[in-house]
């Protein structure tokens, strides 16, 4: 079953889930990127990358398929923390994520929320990029090319974080879900199954023409990929 990525789409894909499957589905959800590396590793890269910022010069980082906001929400209130200054534009496709995102990011203005499909955005540019468990939603032929459309927008760097695919993963994924909602179960146990193996993920990157970019394995099977604007 894992020996290669899955196909098939997620429930919350598509345009019929309802705003009530949508709450339940990151009900669950937003804690698990909270205690399982949804984060963290995103934290991390602008910690690292942060101590070369300038404090009086405000970074745009645009955050695609963001879903509710999460990762917006722990970016901003560690910029606020640390004294840096950071615009967010976070954007998913779907009104319905949307809206339960705004109500997530509430009260912090330096976050800006958009119901936009990314791979309509041209010309537009920001300092850094992030996708958390956004490129495992497309199939292998696909991924040079999203990861390029990504690049495109941004002056320095794309970060990337999403799942990596294993039988440990599955397992716990497959038991967690068991007291969860309909949705999220279906989709939860999908994502580990579309997600990478790292050997994959570098070969399709290195078939891609990419070059010089930083892939790392991270706690509870996610992965950090760091791209620069140059690759």
């Amino acid at each position: 079953m894992l020996e290669r990525r899955a196909l098939g789409a997620e429930l919350l894909d598509g345009p019929d889930f309802s705003l009530q499957e949508a709450v339940d589905t990151f009900r669950f959800l937003v804690p698990v990127n909270c205690w399982l590396g949804g984060i963290k590793p995103v934290l991390s890269f602008f910690r690292r990358e942060s101590r070369a910022w300038d404090r009086h010069t405000t970074y745009h980082i645009l955050d695609a398929g963001c879903g509710v906001g999460d990762v917006p929400l722990a970016l901003a209130k560690w910029a606020r923390r640390k004294g840096y200054h950071i615009q967010v534009h976070a954007m998913d496709r779907h009104p319905i994520i949307v809206q339960l995102a705004r109500q997530k990011c509430q009260g912090y203005p330096e976050i800006s929320l958009s119901c936009q499909d990314v791979f309509r955005l041209k010309g537009q540019q920001y300092d850094y990029v992030h996708a958390s468990q956004f490129v495992h939603h497309f199939p292998n032929e696909d991924v040079p090319s999203v990861l390029r459309h990504l690049l495109s927008m941004c002056r320095h760097k794309l970060v990337v974080n999403d799942l990596v695919r294993a039988p440990v993963a599955y397992l716990s994924t497959w038991l967690f879900t068991l007291v969860t909602s309909r949705v999220f179960r279906h989709d939860a146990r999908l994502s580990v199954r579309r997600g990478f193996t790292i050997d994959e993920l570098t070969k399709l990157l290195r078939d891609g023409g990419f070059h010089g970019f930083y892939l790392k394995r991270r706690f509870f099977y996610r992965f950090l990929l760091v791209m620069n604007k140059e690759v």
